[in-house]
């Protein structure tokens, strides 16, 4: 998995299950949480996703406000959280 595809498929949650199909000015570097686009429920619920999709857990410890402000910065946790190979 790279960046751009993981950027790519979890922009693509956000819009289906956040916003309901409207994605109009959605992009990476969109404030999330000061549009109130994430909370806590959402961003537990997301998180259930990328275990669940990717097999990854990200641990509660990185869950922090600048972790969750954009897709970008969620792209950036989940792929830094990956297991590496060796």
């Amino acid at each position: 998995m790279n960046r751009d595809t993981l950027l790519k498929e979890l922009t693509h949650y956000v819009v289906e299950e956040l916003l309901d199909g409207d994605s109009n000015e959605l992009d990476a570097s969109t404030p999330l949480l000061e549009l109130g686009v994430l909370n806590s429920l959402e961003t537990a619920r997301m998180m259930a996703f990328v275990q669940k999709k990717y097999g990854i857990s990200v641990p509660a410890e990185a869950l922090k406000v600048e972790n969750l402000q954009t897709l970008s910065a969620i792209t950036d946790l989940v792929y830094d959280a990956r297991p590496r190979q060796p």
